[in-house]
């Protein structure tokens, strides 16, 4: 072949061999081969979605004396392709029209016929009834006039329900064929975008090329599901993905990975700037506006960035400044998970679910009683991730082994690192909470009045094995320095005590024992000041 002659760019066959899904994205790789020709040519890859981020698009060649000497990518819109169909679907509405119309037609001639038969039943009964009255009839005349006439109308009546019949079936036709024309029409009218991937390549011989394409996707996404099944102290845990995509493109069954890392919030490494604070100063006010401004003025702190310097260095604040402070997590470094086998996912938005991996973990288990919150013992589990796997946020059922018992949520647990679980409600863990004390004294003007409030909580072990209850409960904190809470007294003495006033209690109870935590406390407060929140 003589240098310098064109050839028309070949078309690359690239179908679909790996993806990468993100949690706000998705790589997607392709890979064909082409025969390329001596010298510098183009090969063309279409049929890509329009949403894919053109900066993200990586291409590879291979080949004996194969150079990649540019790659381009193209965007455009090319003509509806839907114009053969919509003709074919719109000549089918027609023709449902017409069989609609021709059945209507027909069942309006059969009315006619039963209006004649009506008319020519009662023209026919009078002039019989005087032919019999004059002798020149019998009444078998006129019951076989009347036969006949009876049978006419039930012949016409039974072709009025056989048309009504195929009137309904075409009718419905008629309307699947019209709401098919209307959806066929509806994406004609818009033009198709399209997206085609150009590699310029360089050959010293006929030779075989063959290309790798990879490119980033917005409008896919992947999160974890859990199920947790306890086993005696032994919890498996089942790591499912729930994969869903609406690229623009149908993802075979081949290979995927699951990646936990994300984009960030900044393209470059986030820095902060100065954080500056000053005193306000107040605009001027005309007098005849002071007081009203002193009336509905609120006195309030400004924080921002200053705009101008004013007398002695004071910032003049804006209007209303905003804290720009608050933590970034713009970067995460994540894991990749590969999927044992190929999962399939069209594009359809639908979630298509496939496992990580499943594992057993060992559990400490003890109950969780908030008996001012629930009437009811939880089952908890403390646990230690021994397995590689980065578990990340995500909802959790819950089986008692072959038992649901209901759902929770995992947070994000780093390998080696300890974290609880909620496993359900024990009913076999009965918790009681009766006020048993409340009482107010009395106080002259002055004084000092006293509030005094007991409690008592009952827990039963109704199981055969020995456990653990930690009962957890409270007493109020003042934010009043004139107003004193007072822990009295408590039996038996809580295991921990916090500054917000939590109390916890671990009751180590055998099977079928029960147990029994007192306390009482006191509010004291000046006599005139009123309470509230108690």
């Amino acid at each position: 072949m003589a240098e310098g002659t064109e050839l028309a760019p070949p078309v690359l066959e690239a179908p679909i061999t790996a993806v990468t899904v993100f949690r706000d994205g998705a790589r997607v790789q392709r890979s064909g081969t082409v025969t390329m020709a001596p010298g510098r040519q183009a090969v063309v890859i279409g049929g890509l979605p329009a949403s894919m981020d053109p900066a993200s698009v990586r291409v590879a060649a291979r080949g004996p004396g194969l150079t990649l000497l540019n790659v381009e990518v193209h965007h455009g819109y090319r003509a509806d392709p839907l114009r053969d169909e919509t003709t074919r679907l719109r000549a089918e509405a027609e023709r449902c029209r017409d069989a609609v119309r021709a059945l209507d037609d027909e069942d309006a001639a059969v009315q006619a016929r039963l209006d004649f038969l009506d008319h020519l039943s009662g023209a026919a009964a009078t002039a019989l009834a005087r032919a019999v009255g004059f002798g020149r009839a019998s009444h078998d005349d006129l019951a076989q006039m009347a036969g006949h006439l009876s049978a006419d109308t039930a012949d016409a009546l039974g072709r009025r329900r056989d048309i009504a019949a195929r009137s309904r079936a075409a009718r419905r036709e008629l309307e699947a064929a019209e709401r098919r024309l209307e959806e066929a029409e509806s994406r004609a009218v818009q033009p198709v975008a399209y997206t085609d991937v150009s590699a310029i390549l360089e050959a010293g011989a006929a030779t075989p090329a063959e290309l790798e394409l990879s490119y980033h996707v917005p409008g896919a996404s992947w999160r974890p599901l859990y199920d947790l099944t306890l086993d005696g102290e032994q919890l498996m845990v089942s790591y499912l993905a729930e994969v869903t995509q609406q690229t623009g493109e149908d993802w075979p069954a081949v290979e995927l990975v699951l990646a936990t890392m994300r984009r960030g919030l900044h393209q470059g490494l986030p820095e902060l700037d100065p954080w500056y604070i000053g005193k306000a100063v107040p605009h001027p006010v005309r007098p005849r506006m002071a007081r009203a401004m002193a009336l509905t003025a609120d006195a309030a702190g400004a924080v921002g960035a200053p705009q101008a310097a004013g007398p002695e260095g004071a910032a003049i604040m804006p209007d209303s400044a905003v804290l720009m402070a608050e933590p970034d997590d713009s970067v995460e470094v994540g894991l990749v998970y590969r999927v044992q086998r190929p999962l399939a996912v069209p594009g359809d938005g639908g979630p298509h679910t496939t496992s990580i991996g499943r594992f057993g973990l060992d559990a400490a288990l003890d109950h969780l009683a908030v008996p001012v919150l629930a009437p009811e013992a939880y089952l908890r589990a403390t646990v230690t991730n021994t397995s590689p796997l980065l578990l990340l946020p995500g909802p959790a059922r819950v089986f008692h082994e072959t038992q649901f018992v209901g759902e929770t949520f995992l947070e994000t647990v780093a390998a080696g690192e300890e974290f609880e679980l909620q496993l359900g409600v024990d009913d076999q863990i009965r918790v009681e909470r009766k006020l048993r004390r409340r009482s107010t004294s009395k106080a002259v003007i002055g004084g000092t009045r006293t509030i005094d409030v007991g409690y008592e909580i009952t827990v039963e072990n109704h199981r055969t094995s020995p456990t653990t209850v930690s009962v957890h409960d409270r007493i109020p904190v003042s934010t009043d320095g004139e107003i004193r809470v007072r822990l009295r007294e408590t039996s038996p003495a809580p295991a921990k005590q916090t500054d917000l006033g939590e109390l916890t209690w671990d009751l180590a109870l055998d099977g079928g024992q029960e147990a029994t935590v007192r306390y009482r406390f006191t509010v004291e407060h000046p006599a005139q000041v009123t309470v509230t929140g108690i």
